[in-house]
């Protein structure tokens, strides 16, 4: 009998037309399994400043060390496996920037993504330990956030909803409304666009106290201090203001399983008027999958607060159950859409 070659853990290289010509190897699977080794690597090198501390000219493994203050074999192996993710390249005995770390990691390009990585590092990654629990019992598993964390998820969220904030504002038109609640509005990322494009418009925008008092603080004395009233109360258990013509809920369905959802719009259809509008702002699911830059937000959610991706039909569903009647389903570029309904007659 002849004997069987033996299979190889780890293979030399990595070619994925001689993998899908022969018999399968686990290089896929171990590069999977050992992700989060480059990610915890990638938190370090962004919390080190390493990519920023990379200049035009390249950088030795000695010159790294010393401008990222950490030791010159810490520096090496960051940079091998930087070079293997593709983000760092050789050049001799030196390292420079590829062109995406250069646009997005270096603090020098059109957008940086820091802050992303500062949040994923200190919040998300800590909270994924616990996966395993959160998939098997449908709740949150994320401790309370100390300052240092609240920051980092302050400045991620901020980063991240810019810009469909903007499209929002540019996309509905708000000319017809006078008032404006933005329920679970944090920062009034969502609500300031709107404001500043709409200037007849007055919006209430409500949020945990400590969020609302920053918000009151922020305006004070700017533009908005005698149009945007930031009020501290809980959705669920304090009565909301009322006298709004339409209420905007942007990128908060998402944190909440189905029963609460529900329990959320019934609050907000006694507090609109009744020729007002609802606009719900998330990442919906409209066919089987998500769209490809939201495929992680169903297992973030989840392990946030129990929440999830939701298709559209079943928000349709839940609003009918909550004295709502669905208008449309708006595009916004993705992966976020709006949502569109009208308060049923009583």
């Amino acid at each position: 009998m002849a004997e069987q070659p033996a299979q190889r853990m780890f293979t030399p290289e990595h070619d994925s037309e001689v993998e899908a010509a022969g018999p399968p190897t686990p290089v896929r699977v171990i590069e999977l399994l050992a992700g989060y080794m480059v990610s915890k690597t990638l938190f370090a090198a962004v919390e080190f400043d390493l990519f920023a501390a990379v200049g035009p000219e390249g950088v030795t493994t000695v010159e790294l060390a010393e401008r990222c203050a950490i030791p010159e074999r810490s520096a090496r192996a960051i940079a091998d496996l930087m070079v293997d993710a593709g983000l760092l390249v050789r050049d001799g005995d030196r390292f420079r920037n590829a062109a995406d770390a250069e646009a997005f990691l270096a603090g020098r390009g059109p957008f940086d993504l820091r802050p992303l990585a500062r949040y994923w590092d200190t919040v998300s990654y800590p909270t994924w330990t616990d996966a395993a629990t959160a998939f098997r019992t449908r709740q949150g598993v994320r401790a309370a956030l100390t300052e240092a964390q609240t920051e980092a998820y302050e400045a991620a969220v901020a980063l991240v909803t810019a810009e469909t904030a903007a499209d929002l504002a540019g996309a509905y038109d708000f000319g017809g409304h006078r008032r404006l609640l933005d329920a679970g509005g944090g920062f009034g990322t969502f609500v300031k666009p709107i404001l500043a494009r709409y200037p007849h418009l007055e919006a209430t925008l409500v949020d945990l106290p400590e969020v609302a008092a920053a918000v009151t603080d922020q305006t004070a004395a700017g533009p908005l201090a005698t149009r945007l009233t930031a009020v501290g109360a809980d959705l669920f258990t304090d009565q909301l203001p009322g006298g709004h013509d339409a209420i905007l809920v942007a990128n908060v369905v998402h944190l909440f399983p189905p029963e609460r959802i529900v329990e959320l719009l019934r609050r907000l259809r006694e507090a609109v008027t009744p020729d007002g509008r609802l606009l719900l702002v998330d990442w919906w699911r409209t066919d089987v999958a998500p769209h490809p830059s939201a495929r992680f937000g169903a297992g973030e959610f989840l392990m946030i607060s129990g929440g999830d991706l939701y298709q559209v039909d079943e928000v349709a569903r839940w609003l009918s159950e909550s004295g709502w009647r669905f208008v449309s389903l708006e595009p916004l570029p993705p992966p976020s859409g709006l949502i569109l309904a009208e308060p049923r007659p009583v």
